[in-house]
């Protein structure tokens, strides 16, 4: 026992946030625990609860995911390659999703009105800012005949569909995929950008 009092509260965190992001709600307190090398007894001596834990969890900002991070794209316009920033934007919307899902799904399942409401609107307006942006940005790369000249609007809907789905998949176990083939975030990204890109190049 007396290790124990030598883990931090965000060392704690940590191992929930990397529990709750590999199995989502199906996190269990006693793995949670296992990880982050104390007793089921003190997560709950800490946190409370299980819902307080993955709340702290998934709002910690600790450099691995950073909910707030938003693109910056029109100053990548004109500049580098397009697909090189799409996957890199992919991966960033990826790790964005990959809170975002089990911050919503825990919130659907807890049902307090005013925080379901809340997160709810807080990621509706992230998505909507989120999507401004990429349309921007490939209006702006097309009148430069970077891309071709699409429906920018049907392009960021897909590519940001695409990458929601992908997530939600992981975050929830259920893939079509075999065990252990299914692609990571990086690469699940390129190869949309891939694929999207057929379309794109002018």
């Amino acid at each position: 026992m007396a290790r124990t009092a030598t883990i931090t509260n965000d060392q704690i965190l940590k191992a929930a946030q990397a529990e709750f992001l590999e199995h989502g709600i199906r996190a269990t307190s006693a793995a949670i625990a296992r990880r982050a090398g104390v007793s089921s007894g003190i997560l709950f001596q800490r946190f409370g609860s299980k819902e307080a834990l993955f709340a702290a969890a998934m709002n910690m900002g600790n450099g691995a995911i950073n909910q707030d991070r938003e693109p910056d794209l029109q100053d990548r316009v004109g500049k580098g390659s397009v697909q090189k920033t799409l996957i890199e934007i992919g991966e960033m919307l990826l790790d964005s999703f990959f809170v975002a899902i089990p911050n919503l799904m825990m919130a659907w399942a807890n049902p307090g009105p005013d925080r379901r409401e809340n997160m709810a609107d807080y990621y509706r307006e992230r998505g909507v800012r989120g999507q401004r942006i990429l349309v921007e940005y490939l209006q702006a790369e097309a009148a430069l005949k970077r891309i071709r000249l699409v429906d920018p609007y049907t392009v960021a809907q897909t590519f940001g569909g695409a990458l929601w789905s992908f997530a939600f998949e992981q975050v929830a176990g259920a893939t079509l995929r075999d065990k252990g083939s299914s692609p990571s975030r990086s690469e699940f990204a390129r190869r949309l950008v891939d694929t999207l890109w057929k379309g794109l190049r002018p």
